[in-house]
């Protein structure tokens, strides 16, 4: 049964208005920058929000948080540039630290029922052997404010009206049904990563860069067998899917 279809959905280079909330500030590029880059260039709306401060993503002698959230936030800044990023949010949570499903959640209904999107991309936490709580936490966070952003029993309306999320879109995920072909911003999905440049920028970014590009070509066989491209994967739901379908990790 595609319930996506039943309930008229459209496919997601259709969307107009989409927001990418990321644990990181540097998620969003790494997973999805290519299918970003086609929904700006095909004129959509994008959002970006960012759970964390990424204090936790210190480089080289550099360890003094508040200088790593300074410096993670302009390259956030510069890397949305490059994807056409129309707005940042940015909730503040910290980065490693301890808070709450429900705190994320909460602050993410708001922010739903704010922009009225018509798909949200976050990360998948369901992914097995997903270990960094942050991911976790947020895709959780994610996955309940779609669910639930058209409550007001749950999530009383306080600040704005409230606004179903027609679909979401897990990115590193285990579970794709979805492949997007990426090969002509393939480039510069890279040049979005390295703008990251205190998480990238160093010795490793060779072994890294191979790992995104085979990745990416891997992907792309989903679509094509030529070997000549380049796909992000995806696992598109309705909101419906968010509750007591069992088939749902097979959609």
């Amino acid at each position: 049964m595609n319930i996506k279809a039943l309930l008229g959905l459209p496919d997601v280079l259709n969307v107009k208005k989409v927001i990418a909330v990321q644990p990181h500030p540097d998620d969003n590029e790494v997973n999805i920058a290519g299918t970003l880059l086609e929904l700006s260039q095909r004129g959509a709306e994008i959002v970006y929000v960012t759970v964390t401060d990424g204090r936790a993503g210190a480089w080289g002698d550099v360890q003094n948080p508040d200088e790593i959230v300074a410096v993670r936030k302009e390259e956030k800044e510069r890397a949305g540039d490059i994807i056409g990023v129309n707005k940042h949010i940015d909730l503040g949570f910290p980065d490693g630290g301890v808070y709450s499903v429900d705190e994320v959640t909460s602050q993410l209904v708001n922010v739903f029922r704010m922009e009225r999107p018509d798909m949200v991309f976050s990360v998948d936490p369901w992914m097995p052997y997903e270990a960094h709580p942050d991911h976790v936490k947020v895709g959780q966070a994610v996955s309940r404010a779609v669910l639930f952003s058209n409550n007001t029993i749950i999530y009383p309306n306080v600040n704005h009206e409230p606004w179903q999320v027609p679909q979401i879109a897990y990115y590193a995920t285990s579970y794709p049904n979805t492949w997007m072909d990426i090969t002509p911003h393939f480039e510069r999905k890279i040049e979005s990563i390295i703008a990251h440049k205190s998480q990238f920028d160093n010795e490793t970014w060779s072994f890294v860069k191979l790992y995104f590009t085979q990745a990416a070509s891997e992907a792309y066989k989903h679509i094509s067998q030529d070997g000549t491209g380049f796909a992000e994967a995806l696992k598109v739901l309705a909101h419906l899917e968010l509750h007591s379908i069992p088939t749902t990790v097979f959609s």
